[in-house]
């Protein structure tokens, strides 16, 4: 049995590229910096601007050429890098964290 919402049709979704949704939103600049994760262990807090600026350094790290130490990943010809980390919060501030 076909069962049909009783609600219109949502609008379509339009195409975002995720990364520029989550830290590249116009109004996020007036933002207040705010805590966005607390470390269980040594109760170290993280901001959101502090996970910004760890998430372009990665970026940075996979894109630098391999000469000045980074992987020299390109989008160039088309493909995607995807990390997948169960802690990759804790594992960029553990090497970054002041």
């Amino acid at each position: 049995m076909l069962l049909k919402s009783p609600y219109p049709e949502p609008p379509p979704t339009p195409g975002v590229n995720i990364h520029h949704f989550v830290f590249h939103r116009p109004e996020q600049v007036a933002w207040k910096d705010y805590t966005l994760y607390i470390d269980a262990k040594t109760g170290r807090k993280t901001t959101f601007r502090k996970f910004v600026n760890l998430v372009q350094l990665g970026a940075t790290a996979l894109g630098a050429p391999v000469g000045d130490g980074g992987l020299g990943l390109h989008n160039g010809d088309g493909e995607i890098v995807g990390i997948i980390s169960p802690n990759i919060v804790v594992c960029a501030i553990a090497v970054h964290c002041d």
